[in-house]
């Protein structure tokens, strides 16, 4: 191997392991409040319905910003796209932590949002500029495997420092983290050195969003990706902890394992998607057969009584597998945009995507709070605070089985993709 070639594999290796390290850091620090739903409503007196609009707050700049995240990181490079995203997203983490008023709470969370906004951008730079054509779908679902180990984190791994260290303290602790993860950036990334043809090409911002957003076919594929993308955004990463812990008598850390198994099926889905896709050549056929077993599944999980707990995280799981099968949706928004905004492709799907968890989770916290029909109270008669009962939570639930079956309806009228070219 050539000094060249081996400077080449060093520099693909480090930014591709750096930008997964960020994408898993900043999902960390994003699902984190599904473990802290009790301690956050109790501090500070607040509903579900002021908790989902916290929550949600990570989401507004993380979607607003992911078509100028693609210009941004194509100008910038990776390196100082993930050395700045750390250390604004740990900054973000530490107000988060620090915040005596709700106020500061979606302070911290904006910036978390914004700080995570060219996280998954940046793996997507990397597979596309770094390898073939045909490896992009397989590369884009493993970093979204990433991001699902980063989930996990943020769910039982998180819940055990806050048993042990409070909520602020287990907070610090991340933010330290991504300080860590920042000087990892500037001193171990090296820039990736520009071909003349690459340095001459200036994608223009306003009319890469004007081509995109002419596409019917490209919002159809985002917004189907953005209802798949529920089992995550609106359940693993806030509600399904409390609800898993009410429905079962269990504790927090008990009760985010069923956070944990949505996010290792999504991980499995990922991975395992494109290969079947490769292997029927079809992406379509793919995201069908996953839409009907996500119906199936997440209707099991939330309202069998019978499968008990065990058999409810065994749903869950095969639910998380359906929904990661979605990450197809960033492939076939790839092979229907042009080539010069490829980028800007995988930000407007990715914005659609991420739009979920702003509109589901208050969505689904204001739902909680109209369903609940008086406050629970304990043996002194004060009520208590952030309690609701299963048929409140199921009641809620509903508008997601309702939204899913809408997904499988969608998957239809997505163009056809093959994994492969015919031979």
């Amino acid at each position: 191997m050539t000094d060249g070639t081996s400077r080449r594999v060093s520099i693909t290796a480090m930014s591709l392991l750096a930008c997964w390290m960020y994408y898993l850091y900043t999902y960390i620090v994003r699902v984190e409040p599904c473990v802290l739903v009790d301690d956050l409503m109790r501090e500070f007196s607040i509903t579900s319905s002021v908790l989902g609009m916290v929550a949600s707050s990570a989401y507004i700049p993380y979607v607003a910003m992911q078509i100028p995240c693609g210009i941004i990181t194509d100008k910038l490079g990776v390196k100082v796209m993930v050395a700045c995203g750390c250390a604004l997203c740990a900054l973000g983490v530490f107000i988060f932590g620090a915040a005596k008023s709700v106020f500061f709470l979606q302070v911290g969370r904006f910036l978390i949002g914004l700080a995570s906004a060219s996280a998954f951008l940046c793996c997507g730079k990397v597979a596309a500029e770094y390898f073939s054509k045909d490896k992009y779908a397989l590369l884009m679902g493993l970093a979204m495997c990433m991001g699902c180990i980063g989930g996990i984190s943020g769910t039982a791994p998180t819940a055990f420092l806050v048993e042990r260290c409070g909520w602020r303290g287990a907070t610090y602790i991340l933010a330290a983290v991504g300080a860590v993860l920042t000087l990892m950036a500037l001193f171990f990334i090296k820039k990736r050195e520009k071909s003349p043809a690459e340095s001459g090409s200036r994608p223009q911002l306003l009319k890469g969003i004007k081509i995109l957003s002419k596409q019917p076919k490209l919002w159809l594929a985002g917004l189907y990706g953005a209802i798949m993308y529920l089992p995550l955004s609106a359940l693993a990463e806030l509600w399904i902890v409390p609800y898993t812990g009410v429905r079962f008598g269990v504790d927090t850390e008990t009760a985010s394992l069923s956070s944990i198994l949505l996010f290792i099926g999504f991980a499995v889905g990922s991975a395992v998607s494109p290969w079947v896709a490769d292997k029927i050549n079809s992406y379509k056929k793919t995201l069908i057969g996953s839409s009907v077993l996500c119906v199936s599944t997440s209707a099991a999980a939330l309202y069998v009584g019978a499968l008990g707990f065990g058999g409810s995280l065994a749903m869950l799981f095969l639910s998380g597998t359906a929904a990661g099968a979605s990450t197809l949706v960033f492939a076939i928004s790839y092979h229907m945009a042009p080539h010069e905004y490829s980028g800007s492709s995988a930000g407007f799907t990715n914005a659609l995507i991420m739009s979920s968890g702003i509109i589901f989770q208050p969505i689904l916290g204001y739902l909680i709070d109209f369903y609940k029909q008086s406050d629970v109270r304990d043996a002194t008669g004060a009520a208590v605070s952030g309690y609701y009962s299963v048929d409140v939570y199921q009641e809620t639930f509903m508008v997601l089985i309702y939204v899913f079956v809408a997904a499988l309806i969608m998957t239809f009228f997505i163009n056809e993709i093959k994994a492969r070219k015919e031979k």
